[in-house]
Parts: C-alpha cells; structure tokens; sequence
C-alpha cells in the first residue's frame, strides 16, 4: 500500500497549501469536496471548476461538489466510493483519510504539474 495513507495532518496540510495555493489551517476544511475537485482537475484538467462552489458551509450545500467528483470518478474509471453524508459533517477522521486518499491517488497519477495554475482554476 502506497505510504501517503498514513501521511499525517500536517503533511497534508503542507501538500494542499504548497501544491495547489490555499491556506488551509485544518483538514476538516476539505469537507466540502472542493479541494478534491482541484485536486482531480490538477490530474485531468476536464473538472467543470465554475460549477465548483468554494463557499459553502451547510452540508446540503457541499453536496454538489460531491456531485462533481462522482462525475468525474465515473467519467475516468475510478471505482472509489465516496460518503458525501459522511464527509460534509466535518470530522477530523473522515477528512483525513479523504484527504490521504486524494494524495496518494495524486502521486500515483498526476503529471507534470508546472503549468497548472490552481488559483487560476478557481
């Protein structure tokens, strides 16, 4: 198994805030899916970012995003299943293997990421 499993919150952290331009200070802020759609569009670039939505708090309101990423799982191939009910409720656990998961599926299938303008994406 691939070590970014067991990659901790803080070098999780590091890797969102330096790899695509955020400033994360904890992990529970992945909740609502946009920081995976960033991540699958750094690794495909095709992730309809407009219809992204940054800014929200409540749970029904992340569940776009979710949307989103299941598109593009489906669209690509990848059989990973999401809990969105799980993961828009915030909790450090949830958001943490969220995100080990995102990292260690990035490092196996990103590119060359020095053209990729994140903040532009957004």
């Amino acid at each position: 198994m691939n070590s970014s499993f067991f990659v901790g919150r803080v070098a999780i952290l590091e890797w969102l805030n330096s790899t695509f331009d955020m400033s994360l200070a904890k992990v529970e802020q992945t909740a609502s899916g946009a920081v995976l759609c960033q991540i699958l569009d750094a690794i495909y670039g095709d992730v309809p970012m407009h219809k992204v939505r940054w800014d929200c708090k409540a749970p029904h309101e992340m569940l776009n995003n979710y949307k989103i990423i299941q598109g593009v799982f489906g669209k690509h191939g990848i059989d990973k299943v999401l809990d969105p009910t799980k993961l828009t409720r915030a909790r450090f656990q949830d958001s943490l293997e969220a995100m080990q998961f995102a990292k260690s599926f990035f490092e196996a299938n990103a590119g060359d990421m020095a053209s990729y303008d994140a903040w532009k994406r957004r």
